[in-house]
């Protein structure tokens, strides 16, 4: 089933139908390794194929849709509710038992006086709905794998809805109390958020920075939060089996996988806990049972068990992150010291440091402090603060005495960690983005376990130097290419990055939205890292449109020193747009038509190789293009169009002067628009054209004599989730 994350497509039905047969056939001969495989593979290609259903059927209907289903999570904002919708039923289809797909849905109460939804109601529902998809670059994060882990496969608003039954839970209810009273402290929003995963209160900025630092992972509850959770309700009901005397020494394990149990209750029931806690079940079965040796079988049938109920686990960090986490303690507790003290500590290390290749996996790059920052916050979690805030949970919602010292100790204590936190994401990142280097990444971590305890500490210090001094160690890794230029997928607006000589050029900046997330800060600047750029040489704002302007301010504060071009706009600083540069061996033409602000105002840019050329053109429309011919426009090999691709650019004389060979559209997939418009892809059909919307991010690579454009979603290397998730 782990084979299916780097499959390039799926077996078709009649090759899964020929596929249980053999499966059949091998259980027959009982050649059980065989089938195991032949079994893994048809489990998770039916699983896919049925997903990949789901999302055909509301791609072809162009009609509203009737829904019944159970709300999951509601994300509030001051204009719209975000809200995660589990599905049973989706016009006539309904889903299966133990697989439900789920809907991502934009709500306004405030637009139609309708009722705020909440967690755990039950509504029937009129929704407009389009397919998921995700936007496919070459770095950031993995969105359409996310999308799969999630099951989701529509999003759209909802038109109308009723709640079935008016009760609200009491786990709803309990949350809402201790959301208001942890609202008036200033990190109120991470103590709710380690205590029932709730994340209502956690602003936008510090969720950024705790990803970018690479802790993002101690906010989302998982196995790491359970075993905390075992392990100090263990050792409570330990110290009070010593008092009363328990008559079996299995009586604090049972007592604490009953607080567990517990304790997914009140994260309702999320997947990533129910995962954490069946696995400990098959752990604890297998330690009762069995010697200890044998842990390791609990967890491979705890693994098989999860897998069985959810495959599409495969896809969730979480899964990684839980059984990375349980397979360190057991190595530790195989080959580490036989001190008590000196093994807590070795396991909290190397806990901490199992969490870069789930960091690099999940985001592509490494930050420079994640090591150092793990090593310290991991223990700093287990020990102290998820501890402190169970008990605080406990303590608002008895109304103990002196919780309000308690409280204001934990935001105190968050207070200190967040301005080391601010330093240690302000250093550059290292890209980790190959295969290989990741895997060297593992290679590297496991074995500073196994020196540590075959070799001695000394040498395992030596290790993990090496490690830390691995954001040094990248600068060699240098790579000779040609000049490239990447249109990025940034859904309905503009973002490109020519790279020449280890230096880059930004030409606008993609949207940013008011939930404040920016391409620039998810796509712009992990290219640039993965890139290795030495030095941002220019920025380019076309004009003042959120869509092409939207990260401005973003990559301006990350590159001081860069030269800033901007065209004509009252939203922008004093124009720059009228000059020539040379850039190493590329000259640089900055233009710009003399027709007013806006969109006929933007700064176009044509680089010249002296044998190929490239021009982007921002939104200039058919007037400021007629203007540009006169200024004496020519002939060009690769093509922005303008205005993404609108019917009121592209002029049948400004195709005629340029006769490109390739034509870039940055069009979002889905957009309102419809651009690219059907009659400029006609008017452009002697030019081959590429749609980021359709083929995800587009990377052109210019040689002496030759060129060549790929398009990130369909690389030999995609997995087949990018060619389903797509428009």
């Amino acid at each position: 089933m782990t084979s299916s994350l780097i499959w390039p497509s799926l077996l078709s039905l009649p090759l899964l139908y020929v596929s249980y047969v053999a499966l059949a056939a091998l259980l027959w001969k009982r050649k059980l390794w065989a089938a195991g495989f032949i079994f893994g593979v048809c489990w998770i290609n039916s699983h896919a194929l049925y997903y990949q259903s789901w999302i055909v059927d509301i791609q072809q209907k162009a009609a509203n849709f009737s829904i019944h289903g159970v709300v999951l999570a509601v994300d509030n904002n001051q204009y719209w509710q975000k809200v995660t919708l589990q599905v049973d039923q989706l016009d006539t289809r309904s889903s299966l038992a133990w697989w439900k797909p789920k809907l991502s849905l934009y709500h306004s109460p405030q637009n139609n006086q309708s009722q705020i939804l909440q967690p755990g109601q039950s509504i029937q529902a009129i929704a407009k709905l389009k397919p998921v998809f995700a936007s496919i670059n070459p770095a950031g994060f993995n969105y359409a794998r996310w999308l799969v882990s999630k099951s989701m496969v529509g999003r759209g608003s909802l038109v109308s809805h009723q709640v079935l039954g008016e009760q609200v839970s009491f786990r709803e209810r309990w949350v809402a109390n201790l959301a208001g009273q942890l609202s008036g402290y200033k990190y109120g929003g991470e103590l709710l958020a380690l205590m029932v995963g709730d994340k209502r209160l956690l602003n936008s900025e510090r969720r950024t920075l705790y990803q970018q630092s690479g802790l993002g992972h101690l906010f989302v509850l998982s196995g790491l939060h359970l075993g905390i959770a075992a392990m100090w309700s263990w050792w409570l009901f330990r110290l009070i089996g010593l008092v009363i005397r328990m008559p079996h020494a299995s009586g604090p394990l049972i007592a604490s996988f009953g607080c567990c149990l517990i304790y997914c209750w009140l994260a309702n029931w999320q997947l990533s806990m129910m995962r954490a806690l069946l696995m400990y079940g098959c752990l604890l079965v297998f330690g009762l049972t069995t010697q200890r040796r044998n842990l390791a079988s609990g967890i491979v049938v705890s693994a098989f068990i999860i897998l069985l109920l959810w495959p599409f686990s495969l896809y969730s960090n979480g899964f990684w992150l839980s059984y990375t986490a349980v397979s360190v303690v057991l190595l530790c507790l195989w080959l580490g010291p036989s001190n008590k003290l000196l093994m807590l500590v070795l396991i909290q290390a190397m806990i901490g440091i199992a969490m870069l290749p789930i960091q690099v996996a999940m985001f592509g790059q490494l930050p420079s402090g994640a090591l150092l920052l793990n090593l310290v916050a991991v223990p700093l979690f287990s020990i102290i603060l998820v501890p402190l805030n169970l008990l605080l949970m406990l303590g608002l919602s008895f109304d103990f005495p002196g919780v309000e010292n308690l409280a204001e100790l934990l935001n105190n204590l968050f207070a200190v960690s967040f301005r080391g936190l601010d330093f240690l994401a302000s250093l550059q990142p290292v890209s980790f983005k190959t295969p290989m280097a990741l895997l060297g990444l593992c290679v590297l971590l496991f074995s500073v376990l196994l020196t540590a305890s075959a070799i001695g500490r000394r040498v395992a210090i030596a290790y993990l130097s090496v490690l830390l001094l691995v954001p040094l160690l990248s600068s060699f890794w240098s790579r000779s290419l040609n000049w490239q230029v990447y249109v990025l997928d940034v859904g309905q607006g503009l973002a490109v990055v020519i790279e020449h000589n280890n230096q880059a050029l930004v030409f606008d900046s993609g949207p940013r939205f008011r939930s404040g997330f920016s391409y620039a800060e998810s796509v712009i600047l992990p290219l640039l890292v993965d890139l290795r750029v030495e030095h941002v040489t220019a920025i380019v704002t076309s004009h003042g449109d959120n869509d092409h302007a939207g990260g401005r301010s973003v990559l301006e504060e990350a590159f001081p020193k860069a030269l800033r071009f901007y065209g004509r706009d009252k939203r922008l600083p004093a124009e720059r747009c009228n000059e020539q540069i040379h850039w190493g061996e590329l000259a640089l033409t900055f233009r710009m038509a003399n027709l007013g602000e806006g969109n006929n105002g933007s700064c176009t840019l044509r680089v010249f190789d002296g044998n190929y050329s490239l021009l982007l053109t921002g939104d200039i429309e058919q007037m400021a293009e007629q203007q540009l011919l006169a200024e004496g426009l020519s002939k060009v090999s690769f093509l922005l169009s303008p205005h993404h691709g609108s019917n009121s650019s592209s002029s049948n004389e400004f195709i005629k002067v340029l006769q490109p060979e390739i034509v870039m559209h940055s069009s979002g997939a889905y957009n309102r628009f419809g651009f690219p418009h059907a009659s400029v892809t006609e008017r452009y059909s002697a030019s081959e054209q590429f749609v980021t919307g359709k083929g995800g991010a587009i990377h052109l690579e210019i040689g002496d004599r030759s060129y060549q454009v790929t398009q990130q979603r369909y690389l030999t290397s995609s997995p087949w989730y990018q060619q389903i998730i797509s428009w």
